[in-house]
């Protein structure tokens, strides 16, 4: 609802309703792991990560956020009120919070609405899932294949093209920058896969879909 419109746009739409606009720089924290989540945040402009942050100092990236997004809807409905993860301003932006009140007034207030913020939680909970099954795989192999299958799905084609950093794809893998770098060196060289900077390209389909049942 909120992704085609300009912030003038969505102030107007929020016109009597209880909010509080914030600005954060690149990098900045807009909420820590554990902290308390009564509000919902609804992205006016820039892109936000969440990330959950490992005691062995590695960072496993769970999503990506742009404008016109929501973030802690659930959380703030849940029984538990606490972020499960810290969520990053990864470039400049500008959020805008609304608590849960003045939220499910919103909501009733307008079906429109309502339709897609269901949807996009069905949305949400795919999401999840994916995220799930990366990090129940044992081998660093296994997550590669599993995310380059997922993709071609996505992208219908066996050059998937990389619309991140590998850092960033190595923190949605959960594994080491170096290690995935190195595997992915070796699935080249058995004639897996092939790559350059922005595409890897499927060599070998089946192969990687073996790798998910071994």
């Amino acid at each position: 609802m909120f992704k085609d419109k300009d912030k003038d746009e969505v102030l107007e739409l929020f016109k009597g309703y209880n909010y509080q606009l914030i600005n954060f720089n690149k990098n900045d924290i807009i909420a820590l792991e554990y902290e308390p989540c009564n509000k919902i945040g609804l992205i006016i402009s820039g892109i936000i990560d969440i990330k959950r942050m490992l005691s062995s100092n590695n960072t496993i990236h769970l999503s990506s956020l742009s404008s016109g997004s929501l973030f802690g809807e659930v959380i703030a409905f849940s029984d538990i009120n606490i972020y499960p993860a810290t969520v990053i301003s990864s470039t400049s932006s500008e959020i805008m919070f609304i608590n849960k009140v003045d939220f499910i007034k919103f909501c009733t207030d307008n079906t429109a609405f309502l339709n897609c913020f269901l949807n996009d939680l069905t949305n949400k909970i795919i999401t999840l899932n994916k995220s799930i099954t990366t990090l129940s795989l044992t081998s660093i192999r296994q997550k590669i294949s599993n995310f380059l299958l997922n993709e071609y799905k996505v992208q219908g084609s066996i050059f998937i093209k990389l619309n991140m950093t590998k850092q960033k794809l190595s923190e949605i893998l959960g594994v080491p920058r170096p290690s995935l770098s190195r595997e992915l060196i070796n699935m080249k060289e058995l004639g897996i896969i092939d790559y350059s900077r922005d595409f890897i390209k499927i060599l070998d389909k089946k192969k990687l879909e073996d790798l998910l049942i071994q």
